[in-house]
């Protein structure tokens, strides 16, 4: 394997970095990245919001979820949206259990999570148009089989895109789209997608060794950058373009980005630069 910057001299820099502290709702934009014993960040995706069945769902069923905005507030959580008061979760989270469906089993599992109670239900039902609750989820439910760390996008790909989708127009792609962690910045010319080929990259900084993230898997993409994160709005052409580019590279589903993970304790920042380490 190439594995120095003689075998393959190509650098990407960290030009955004995010969190999502409620999975299916908006992201928060930060200027650094802890990885937690996952191997993802912290804080991210650590709620979750449920269905009347007690199931976690998702933005393709609920687009007006990202319309939802979290702040972290101590150990807790700050909801705002548009024309909304905000609201705070309660101090107290009442015990429940919740169930995610897992591809890896295909089938629903069942594990501990924290209800944030009936205002905040009631908040999100007035925002979103249907019966939700937001909960805590316990670490069981975080480190579950075939759960994934991080999520990278790059943007040579995302100009790739921009220039298929015709409704990206001059404003281009909103990257919230994609919903990723973090974003890597590097010459478009020729970088079309390369992170397909990687196998980990290497986080440089002046008088510190090279923090490592290993690439896990590609991401196979659903509706979900299908939904404006402005607006709430559902345009499905947008994952007919990720599927029609993502053919002409591999068969199958439709890839777009990568999922990868490193060590606890490291941490990522805006502006970082990051030496890609080839799978070949």
């Amino acid at each position: 394997m190439a594995d120095t910057l003689a075998d393959f001299d190509l650098a990407c820099r960290a030009a955004a970095l995010y969190v999502y502290p409620i999975k299916a709702c908006a992201g928060v934009a930060v200027p650094e990245l802890v990885l937690d014993a996952r191997g993802g960040a912290v804080g991210d995706r650590g709620w979750a919001i449920v269905d009347a069945e007690g199931a976690v769902t998702w933005l393709g069923s609920h687009p007006r979820l990202a319309l939802v905005q979290p702040a972290f507030a101590g150990a807790g959580l700050v909801l705002g949206a548009p024309d909304m008061d905000a609201i705070a979760t309660p101090a107290a989270l009442l015990p429940r259990e919740v169930k995610i469906w897992s591809d890896v089993h295909g089938r629903h599992e069942t594990f501990a999570a924290e209800d944030a109670g009936d205002a905040v239900a009631a908040w999100l039902e007035r925002v979103v148009g249907a019966p939700l609750r937001l909960v805590k989820l316990e670490d069981a439910a975080l480190t579950r089989a075939g759960s994934n760390a991080l999520h990278l996008v790059f943007t040579p790909s995302v100009a790739a895109v921009e220039a298929r989708w015709t409704p990206a127009g001059a404003g281009g792609i909103d990257i919230r789209r994609f919903r990723p962690n973090i974003v890597l910045a590097l010459p478009a010319d020729g970088n079309e997608f390369v992170e397909e080929s990687l196998e980990a990259l290497a986080w440089q900084r002046d008088g510190e060794d090279d923090t490592r993230l290993a690439v896990t898997a590609p991401c196979i993409r659903c509706v979900v950058p299908n939904v404006d994160p402005a607006s709430a709005r559902v345009d499905e052409t947008l994952l007919d373009t990720l599927a029609g580019l993502s053919l002409q590279r591999r068969p199958g589903g439709t890839v777009f980005g990568i999922y990868a993970r490193g060590a606890a304790g490291t941490r990522l920042r805006v502006g970082d630069v990051a030496r890609m380490v080839p799978a070949f």
